[in-house]
């Protein structure tokens, strides 16, 4: 009797062997995410540069830069001088041959440093278009790393089904064998290709799912949809950041790129009052002209009786306006009232940047804990558990009922840890979305996370012989 049960036991390692080689060589027929998904594929660093060259919003945002700096060069230029030419004559209505010639040229001189005023402010718009495009491009960071991250879910989640679908294959051929032999009735059979074609419907459902994850990602990055792309998985970064919840506030009140905006708006409303004082004293307007007159005079009877008469005239003039009702107070005003308006919003943004930055260092936190949770302790009791009723299974000690039902607390569960590892990354994205920076690699410390094992559904028939 123990030489019959050893022989069925054989013959049934054997045949498990035998499917999983079998699996193996129709890999290219399964569903998994390698169409997706490569070590080849691009990065997320390569796929925030494609933005940056091909993001039409955001070339229109710099084309911005080439208008400050012409009001920069704008701003330089000296007011131009004005030169008049003036000639009168008699002749023109038939009179005497007289006339009268003038050549003048005048400037205004600004006063009150009004040109260096102007250029202040047009330098200080310069660099306020170059914080909104950091702005932009921070925003355009943080969109196409949150759908990176998606990706990358869905591809996990993905070859987790298609894993899990390779096992219900293998246990499909052995509960065939075990039926021929009369130990198990066909129910059990039946009851396992159902659950195979369950996964194989949540599989389809999840590439779809990937598939337009990966099309958003085209979008984001402005490549075309007919072109097939592919990306690279990203580096682990451990769930322990030593940075605490002050460095991080500190961190973001000094790099987030629309409080730059804020700041700068706040000291261009500084120096527009100042060029509104000073555009309240007058300029000075210098003009010089040269003149001549050749007139006909009357003279005594005894000398010829005319005379002709010939002057020549250089004259200065210096005009100043006297600011005795216009004193350019409304524009005072109107500068003083958006200087307070910008530091009220500064101020403002400050306080929601706080908010954001805790709020995202929470969700980082819990995050952490939970795939940590997750990785090093549910996910590996969960396996164990399920290759121990695998392996009773294959001896006849448990029904597949056993199987099915342990087999989807892990599926449930693996789910769980794929939907926790995508909050980790996603509450990573949205804090360095909130302190307007990237964090460090070296910010993260090496911690005990037991990673989840890409093997968990693999050969039992290994784990048996073992």
């Amino acid at each position: 009797m123990n030489k019959l049960r050893m022989i069925q036991s054989l013959s049934l390692s054997l045949l498990l062997l035998y499917s999983v080689l079998l699996s193996l060589s129709q890999d290219k027929q399964r569903l998994s995410s390698e169409s997706y998904v490569s070590n080849d594929g691009l990065t997320v660093e390569q796929l925030l540069e494609l933005a940056k060259k091909h993001r039409l919003d955001l070339m229109a945002l710099k084309q911005n830069l080439e208008i400050a700096k012409a009001k920069i060069l704008q701003a330089r230029l000296f007011p131009n001088p004005t030169l008049d030419i003036e000639y009168a004559s008699p002749r023109f209505l038939g009179g005497e041959p007289e006339k009268d010639f003038s050549v003048g040229i005048s400037r205004n001189f600004e006063t009150a440093g009004k040109r260096r005023k102007r250029i202040q402010i047009a330098s200080l718009e310069l660099s306020k278009i170059e914080a909104d495009i950091s702005a932009l491009e921070r925003k355009i960071a943080a969109e196409v790393r949150m759908a990176y991250v998606e990706a990358l879910a869905k591809a996990r989640q993905l070859d987790t089904l298609e894993k899990l679908i390779q096992a219900n294959e293998q246990i499909i051929l052995l509960t065939e064998a075990r039926m021929k032999q009369g130990d198990v009735a066909p129910l059990d059979v039946n009851l396992i290709r159902v659950e195979t074609d369950k996964l194989r419907s949540q599989a389809l459902l999840t590439k779809s799912e990937l598939e337009i994850k990966i099309l958003q990602l085209k979008n984001l990055v402005s490549i075309d949809l007919s072109e097939s792309i592919k990306i690279k998985l990203q580096s682990q970064r451990p769930p322990r950041l030593d940075l605490g919840l002050t460095d991080l506030i500190d961190i973001a009140l000094k790099e987030r790129a629309d409080l730059k905006t804020l700041r700068l708006q706040e000291e261009i409303a500084s120096k527009k009052i100042g060029l509104a004082k000073a555009n309240a004293i007058p300029n000075i307007t210098g003009s010089m002209q040269f003149s001549t007159k050749k007139q006909i005079v009357d003279l005594p009877a005894n000398i010829n009786g005319v005379g002709l008469d010939k002057d020549k005239e250089l004259k200065f003039v210096v005009s100043i306006e006297i600011p005795i009702f216009n004193r350019n107070q409304a524009e005072i005003i109107s500068a003083t009232s958006e200087m307070v308006q910008s530091r009220y919003n500064r101020e403002y943004l400050e306080s929601l940047i706080k908010q954001e930055v805790t709020i995202a260092y929470r969700k980082y936190r819990a995050a952490a804990e939970q795939l940590v949770l997750y990785g090093s302790q549910i996910i590996p009791r969960s396996e164990a558990n399920l290759q121990s009723i695998k392996s009773a299974y294959n001896f006849g000690e448990f029904s597949v009922f056993e199987v099915i039902a342990e087999q989807r607390k892990l599926l449930e569960f693996v789910t769980e840890y794929n939907d926790s590892l995508r909050e980790y990354y996603a509450s990573i994205v949205e804090l360095e979305s909130a302190i307007g920076t990237n964090i460090p690699a070296n910010a993260f410390s090496v911690d005990s996370l037991i990673t989840y094992d890409e093997k968990v559904f693999g050969d039992t028939t290994k784990r048996k012989q073992d």
